[in-house]
């Protein structure tokens, strides 16, 4: 078990809850790493598994109708100039997949990412990826990987207000690409907000210039939204809420409830770049995700998911308002609707990291029944929450509670 992970063993979930092997209930706040949307083991997700179980599991690159209504549905709901999707297992896959098109559709290498960013575990995800802990694991990292500065509005300068600080970074990150780049950039790689780099959203001002800074390099953008996508953000996809059109998107986690699963939205004149065969994957859009995919996709809407993402995001961020002003050592409480940080510091004028107490936190919240994310950033210090958007405005309460307790039994002598 990865550190930080509350210390149970699960037995089984049903929509926000966890039974562990022991017999007890935990309130779920971390949907298992943002897979479950729908809840865990949605009765009708459950069922359209248990019925294609029975009926297909692989046909490998050939067509079925559910892989042809799955491409349907996703370009439906993005919208915009999309008109292709690939299908893919893991998040990674996903990433590996938009940038060899990106590469391939203009025959460059370069990739630009941002510190302090994720985009997986793999080889070139890793180069990707602005931890600096998750780069130092594959390095020396894949050639032509460049890593440029993301807008921190928490640990901003304090003479400009976050949309100044974000115009500077990108005015830095032009700067740092105009360096390290020989004119062969393929593709800026951006998440909507940053997730494993602690729940840090951009300002508008931001996104702005992100578009016109791919547009000047004739590069494309990519929008890694493996975390954000299906409803948690309150749109079905992270990037209708900032006004980016980016040129692929990549998806992945609660597209399909839990099972592996995951998809490249673009266009088939950016596809078409790479010969036939180039995107197919033994497991990618096979019946049994394919099905699950679609019954996901009924759930969020005939049950208002989206909706309902939009009202718990009000109730999970009114209460980090109130903790950031009543809890010695909260620091910060933001994020981008369900997709949360709650970050911990030794005082609020230096703002020195607490990733010990960030440990304990987790330790906290699983011994009173809540379960939360292992600490996040690059200083291990920010407690992430990403609740099921089926959750209750009851559960959610009790669940707040029960992390506001955890919070105040730890307050060390140092932010006292």
């Amino acid at each position: 078990m990865a550190p930080g992970h509350a210390s149970i063993v699960w037995e089984s979930a049903s929509g926000a809850r966890i039974r562990d092997v022991e017999g007890r209930e935990f309130i779920d706040f971390t949907s298992g790493v943002l897979v479950a949307n729908t809840g865990h083991c949605h009765p009708k997700v459950v069922k359209a598994i248990q019925e294609q179980a029975a009926r297909l599991l692989n046909c490998y690159d050939a067509p079925h109708p559910l892989r042809a209504e799955v491409g349907k549905r996703l370009l439906r709901y993005a919208g915009g100039r999309f008109d292709a999707v690939a299908l893919f297992s893991t998040g990674a896959e996903a990433i590996d997949s938009a940038v060899k098109i990106a590469k391939a559709a203009t025959k460059r290498f370069e990739i630009v990412s941002f510190a302090e960013s994720f985009h997986g575990k793999s080889i070139s995800t890793s180069s990707l990826s602005g931890m600096p802990g998750t780069r130092r694991i594959v390095g020396p990292t894949v050639p032509g990987s460049i890593v440029v500065p993301f807008p921190n509005s928490y640990r901003r300068p304090s003479q400009f207000d976050p949309e100044q600080w974000a115009e500077l970074c990108m005015d830095m990150a032009e700067e740092v690409v105009r360096i390290n780049s020989i004119g062969q950039v393929a593709a800026i790689i951006v998440e909507p907000f940053l997730g494993a780099g602690g729940a840090h959203v951009a300002p508008s001002a931001f996104w702005r210039r992100l578009r016109g800074f791919a547009d000047k390099l004739g590069a494309l953008l990519i929008m890694d939204e493996v975390q954000s996508a299906f409803g948690r953000t309150g749109n079905w996809f992270a990037f209708q809420e900032h006004g980016v059109e980016p040129d692929l998107l990549a998806v992945a986690k609660g597209i399909a409830s839990g099972l592996p699963m995951s998809a490249v939205i673009g266009r088939h004149d950016l596809f078409d770049a790479l010969p036939p065969g180039a995107l197919s994957s033994t497991y990618g859009g096979n019946p049994l995700a394919c099905a699950s995919c679609l019954a996901t996709l009924d759930v969020i809407e005939s049950e208002g998911l989206v909706a309902r993402a939009r009202h718990l995001t009000t109730i999970f961020h009114q209460r980090f308002a109130r903790w950031v002003k009543e809890i010695p050592g909260v620091g910060d409480g933001r994020g981008m609707g369900l997709s949360t940080g709650i970050e911990l510091v030794d005082n609020p004028i230096d703002k020195t990291p607490d990733p010990e107490r960030a440990l304990k936190v987790v330790a906290a919240a699983a011994a009173r029944g809540v379960i939360v994310l292992p600490p996040s950033g690059s200083q291990s210090n920010v407690v992430r929450l990403a609740p099921p958007l089926v959750m209750t405005d009851a559960e959610a309460e009790e669940g707040l509670q029960r992390l506001e307790a955890a919070l105040r039994e730890t307050v060390s002598n140092r932010v006292q």
